[in-house]
């Protein structure tokens, strides 16, 4: 009499062919919607007071003209110099 073994089938894991089959969807509509689809134009209305402000970016600005007007010249320093210091001992071993 002969003794015949027969070795288990394994059944499909239909749970991770379905996980893998999720991610890889989720990581094709990502690309899809990060590289290849057009965003939507936002309509900005802007208020009639922000476009007097572009008065202001005509405006040229010449240092040397501020530095050698007579207001600048009167300008005086109140505060003195910080003086900077060296942190800790000069010998760390001296108590």
């Amino acid at each position: 009499m002969a003794i015949s073994i027969k070795e288990d089938k394994k059944g499909v894991n239909w749970v991770s062919i379905l996980t893998i089959f999720i991610i890889i969807v989720v990581v094709f509509a990502g690309a899809y919607f990060l590289f290849f689809k057009k965003p939507e134009l936002v309509e900005v209305v802007v208020p009639g007071r922000f476009e007097d402000i572009s008065k202001f970016s005509d405006i040229e600005f010449n240092p040397r003209k501020v530095l050698e007007s007579s207001e600048f010249k009167v300008l005086r320093q109140f505060q003195t110099d910080v003086e900077v210091s060296t942190p800790g001992k000069s010998n760390p071993f001296m108590h």
